[in-house]
């Protein structure tokens, strides 16, 4: 694959919902996430962990972590039960899943730049998948937001739930999505006139 400038990376990159079943190697994975952990420099030794679920037992754990709770809400038991066999099937066959979580420090501040610093170096992740042809899905469902789920993928006491990053090889990119001009985002702080 041809090397990208990074504002053209940054363009380019697409979050991918259909992979291909080539697997995805742990070890690109572990070199990936040290990759960007170094582009992260306020992320600090211990302010967040990985959970890797690459093993077809891994990823079937996962998913049915994922599906139980929310097969038990009020608006899962709502949906039948051949659509949730297409979600398992689909979340089963995505080759690999990383978990990310921050830990919680003992004040504000600290809890929210470890899980700042978990969120670049995911960003900085997936663009350096990118970059090798992998593409990744970021997942912080609300169904998926819940104490069973947390038990299962072993969120600790002292961590934080960051989010999925679902990946893998994709056949073809999609197109992108218009976008909102950052113009439309910007407010200018005005002098306070008394």
């Amino acid at each position: 694959m041809e090397h990208l400038s990074l504002a053209a990376l940054i363009r380019e990159r697409r979050s991918i919902r259909k992979c291909n079943s080539a697997p995805v190697e742990q070890e690109l994975v572990v070199e990936l996430l040290h990759k960007a952990t170094r582009l992260q420099p306020s992320v600090e030794a211990g302010s967040w962990r990985v959970v890797y679920a690459g093993t077809p037992e891994a990823r079937k754990r996962l998913v049915d972590c994922m599906l139980k709770e929310m097969s038990q809400s009020k608006l899962g038991k709502l949906i039948p039960g051949k659509l949730l066999d297409v979600f398992k099937k689909r979340f089963t066959d995505i080759p690999a899943h990383v978990i990310v979580m921050s830990t919680v420090g003992p004040d504000r501040l600290t809890n929210d730049r470890n899980y700042a610093a978990a969120c670049g170096m995911m960003q900085s992740f997936q663009l350096l998948g990118w970059e090798q042809g992998l593409g990744m899905l970021w997942d912080t469902e609300s169904m998926i937001q819940n104490e069973g789920f947390f038990r299962g993928i072993g969120l600790r006491e002292d961590e934080r739930f960051v989010g999925i990053l679902h990946m893998g090889y994709y056949d073809k990119a999609p197109r992108s999505r218009k976008r909102t001009p950052a113009e439309q985002k910007w407010t200018v702080l005005q002098r306070q006139t008394t």
